[in-house]
């Protein structure tokens, strides 16, 4: 009983339809009229009677506009019961009418949810890399100052830049120098094993805004030379090796056989650097090492000031490199500095690459759409006789038009809701198979934003897909329909725009595959670019010496000898060697300006090269080839005759066209006074920092002649490689053996196979062209979808014209040309005109692309010849069936 009367008044206001204006105005001369008799009959005349009945009526205005304002919102609340209730009735009907086309409902929801979830799963990584604020207050005013030399920025700035960035108070609330990514043994559950730490100074937590969980940051006096050993702790490494332990402050650990308390743990937020330190210690730099200009060491970060932009701070440390610098002329010109956002600086060039493939999924979600509304307006040509029949019961063109957008929205709404489970699925492979390196992508979810995100998309995609087929569905051709029995009667119009509509498909499908084609064909490039180096059965494992054990150089080179030697003897181990870094591991960069002798050219004008410590039979184990001259010996050692090796490219760049060994060279120009060697060997180039980037000129000094000053900047560190007979990775522990035969404390701070880091040095393109390929098949087997539905309904529709023309006497080959012309006429359009979108998107891909052009004539023409054969493969079977139709059977259809 209650509920039938809570549902009266929405009934009767249903049922009202007199206008605001004209109820207001009747119901005033209704009551003046009810006033005036009353008056007449009590003796008034008619003229007193009225005026004395709007006398009582008073402020008539004020009355009239407050009726007026009432009844308007009676009749807003009325539109708006009334606009609900037929939505219901809309939404009700187009479940039951969904319900009926099971085999339409259950293609169209799969073909949105695979578009959306797509779609979904990529801007979920966007929004977690890039769009997400950073968690650090005012993420804004944090940047990164980069040192430069003749216009290249070269990373590493020195402590007398460090010192004169300090003092632009005006500009910075704080800087901070750090030496990231390095390295401490830190024994745990007694097994000795090498963790990455960030030596910082006092300014670093200032900088970035942030404060520990637990404990402290560090202060002034921390950061002084001599004061006691403190360690902040990340969340991870608080969690992993002190079990989450609150009481952990004052906890002494051991890193590199040296005590240090615990201070503070940091947030996780702070666990999203890139460079993925486990904890944090003073860098207590000496006032020598602030005065030094030329040696530069820290990457510095600075906050901004409130008020103050990044171009003001850019100028005013310009203007304090520029000082510095004339107050230094030994070290040349050409120096300068560089301020970036440190945001920018964190996501590197994830950004424009997500965003690229963001708009990569979004051609698949178009394509989507258009198959799903070539499904629509097939489907409304088949309901033209309903639609018709409801036009003619009064339906209005709007009305029609919004009972099939909401089926639309139905449809889009199932497909966005099973997208969301496909977007999870995605999401984790996605994960799965990234290279290492994007920040924050542990933090990609499905979550409130992404949602919100989704819920736009199927907005977006409802009325994409179903606004074209609503209104031609709702069109004046509705009576003609009614007549003819429900077939359409547009003159060939629906044809004209289902054709329209995959043209479009195959022109987002040759862009999509024209990038995929072309990031394969530059994958296939890259691994077949020869390394310079033979890396298979090559085993190499990182060691830091502790600097507490091995103070003076004299027993970092004993002990590493004694390793080579002991490693040596490990059965299955064919040849071992020495190196400071390994070709493609990325696990430092060292350079320096080289230079022949004699030369009086500046600094800044001398040739800048990599360099590495090597061993004797270095290049034998890695398989390079020496071109001239000889190898390391055992007997190039500190004391003797300062030799070297240079790679060819460096031998070319100093001497062109001439045989460099027996001549000299000046190197090493972080280390005092002049440097001189004698080249004694030239070897072949190799790919050091990857497979798509140039041979870098590269020296080569043995590692017996390192100057001392040396083996604390690099952590006493070098790396073990040996060659091995047997599988690499079976001998990894029986060269770990060999190692601690010699020194039992000392773990590897890493280890992998060189065919590991040919590996790694391909991850990112392998990882784009994966991507980019699985959305081009998808992108055709959506076109190749999109045609045979097409062909398939010209078929169907054209039954009883197929059966009058083999009645009169075409042969089946006229019909396998009608059909094949319907079928090929939308692919060599929308061909096109993809390639044309194709030359036009590509050039967005230039810096992922290795040895191939974005405007590669031989990938464009492939793709459309793809393209040419599947279309043509999709329109077979309707063609054959075409073929096949009896005249009879055709002529008796109506």
């Amino acid at each position: 009983m209650r509920r039938d009367q809570a549902r009266r008044p929405e009934f009767s206001l249903l049922r009202s339809r007199t206008s605001a204006d004209e109820e207001v105005a009747a119901e005033f001369a209704f009551h003046l009229e009810m006033t005036m008799k009353d008056l007449i009959r009590r003796g008034m005349s008619e003229s007193d009677a009225r005026t004395e009945a709007q006398r009582r009526f008073g402020d008539r205005t004020a009355v009239d506009a407050t009726c007026r304002r009432l009844a308007r919102e009676r009749d807003q609340r009325r539109s708006r019961a009334e606009y609900w209730h037929e939505l219901r009735q809309d939404a009700s009907f187009a479940l039951r009418q969904l319900g009926r086309a099971r085999l339409f409902t259950c293609i169209a929801i799969c073909t949105l949810a695979l578009g959306i979830g797509a779609t979904a799963c990529v801007f979920s990584v966007l929004e977690a890399v890039v769009l997400r604020p950073l968690p650090f207050p005012h993420p804004e005013r944090i940047v990164t100052i980069a040192p430069t030399k003749q216009g290249a920025e070269i990373g590493a700035a020195s402590g007398a830049q460090f010192s004169a960035m300090l003092g632009l108070s005006q500009m910075f609330d704080a800087v901070t120098g750090t030496i990231d990514g390095f390295g401490f043994t830190f024994v745990h559950d007694n097994e000795p094993v090498v963790i990455g730490g960030g030596k910082v100074t006092a300014g670093f937590l200032h900088a970035y805004g942030a404060s520990p969980i637990l404990g402290r940051g560090f202060l002034p006096s921390d950061d002084q030379p001599g004061a006691p050993h403190v360690v902040l702790l990340s969340h991870r490494m608080w969690l992993r090796d002190m079990a989450g332990d609150s009481a952990v402050l004052g906890r002494t650990i051991h890193l590199n056989g040296e005590a240090y308390a615990v201070i503070g743990v940091m947030p996780s937020s702070f666990d999203m650097l890139r460079n993925g330190d486990d904890l944090w210690v003073p860098m207590q730099l000496t006032s020598v090492e602030l005065g030094e200009y030329g040696n530069g060491f820290l990457a510095l970060i600075a906050r901004l000031k409130p008020g103050v932009t990044i171009g003001q701070a850019a100028a005013a440390a310009r203007a304090a490199e520029h000082t510095l610098e004339l107050a230094n002329p030994v070290v040349g010109g050409g120096h300068s500095v560089n301020l970036h956002e440190f945001r920018d600086q964190l996501v590197d060039n994830y950004r424009r690459r997500l965003f690229v493939l963001l708009g990569a999924v979004g051609f698949v979600l178009l394509i989507a759409c258009v198959n799903v509304a070539n499904l629509l307006l097939a489907r409304g040509t088949v309901r033209g006789k309903e639609l018709a029949i409801r036009a003619a019961l009064g339906a209005g063109r709007a009305r029609l038009v919004r009972q099939l957008l909401v089926e639309s929205v139905v449809l889009t709404l199932a497909g966005a809701a099973l997208g969301i489970g496909v977007a999870f699925a995605l999401l984790k492979g996605f994960v799965a198979i990234a290279p290492q390196g994007l920040p924050r992508l542990d933090q990609a979810g499905i979550d409130g934003v992404v949602l919100a995100f989704v819920l736009g998309m199927a907005v977006v995609t409802s009325v994409l897909i179903g606004l074209l087929p609503a209104v031609r569905g709702a069109g004046s051709a509705l009576q003609a329909n009614l007549r003819e029995g429900g077939r359409w009667s547009s003159g060939g119009g629906g044809d004209r725009l289902r054709t329209t509509l995959v043209a479009a498909e195959v022109a987002l499908a040759v862009t999509l595959l024209t990038g995929s084609g072309l990031l394969i064909r530059s994958a296939w490039s890259a691994q077949h670019v020869d390394p310079g180096f033979t890396a298979h059965n090559v085993f190499a494992a990182r060691l830091l010496l502790p600097g507490s054990r091995y103070p003076d150089s004299t027993l970092v080179l004993d002990v590493y000898r004694r390793i080579n030697e002991s490693v040596t003897r490990v059965p299955g181990v064919s040849s071992t060697a020495l190196v400071s870094v390994a070709p493609l591991s990325n696990e430092g960069h060292m350079n320096t300006s080289v230079d022949v002798e004699g030369s009086t050219r500046p600094d800044g004008e001398r040739a800048s090269v990599a360099f590495r410590l090597v061993s004797p039979k270095y290049f034998a184990t890695l398989g390079i080839p020496i071109l001239g001259g000889r190898d390391i010996r055992s007997t190039d050692v500190a004391g003797g005759p300062a030799v070297a090796l240079i790679s060819k490219s460096l031998a070319n760049k100093l001497w062109p066209g001439e045989n460099p060994v027996g001549k000299r060279i000046d190197a090493l120009s972080f280390h005092p006074g002049p440097n001189l060697m004698e080249v004694v060997g030239v070897v072949g180039d190799l790919h050091d920092a990857s497979l798509t980037h140039p041979a870098e000129p590269t020296l080569y000094l043995p590692y017996t002649q390192t100057p001392g000053a040396l083996w604390p900047a690099i952590q006493r560190s070098l790396v073990v490689v040996a060659r091995t007979s047997a599988d690499v990775r079976t001998m990894s522990k029986a060269i770990h053996r060999g190692v601690m035969s010699v020194d039992s404390s000392l773990p590897f701070a890493s280890s992998h196979t060189m065919d590991e880091f040919l590996a790694a040095s391909l991850a990112t393109e392998r990882f784009n062209t994966l991507l980019l390929s699985t959305l081009g098949i998808i992108a055709l087997v959506l076109a190749t979808v999109g045609i045979y539905g097409v062909v398939s309904y010209f078929v169907s529709q054209r039954t009883q014209e197929i059966g009058v023309r083999l009645a009169l006497g075409a042969l089946p080959k006229h019909i396998w040309r009608l059909v094949l012309g319907r079928g090929l006429a939308p692919i060599g359009f929308g061909a096109l005109i993809g390639a044309g979108l194709s030359l036009a998107t590509a050039r967005l891909l230039r810096e992922q692309l290795f040895s191939v052009s974005p405007t590669d004539p031989l990938t464009l023409s492939g793709v459309i010849g793809l393209l040419s054969i599947v279309a043509l493969l999709a329109t077979l079977l309707p063609a054959r069936r075409a073929m096949r139709v009896a005249p009879i059977v055709a002529l008796q259809e109506s």
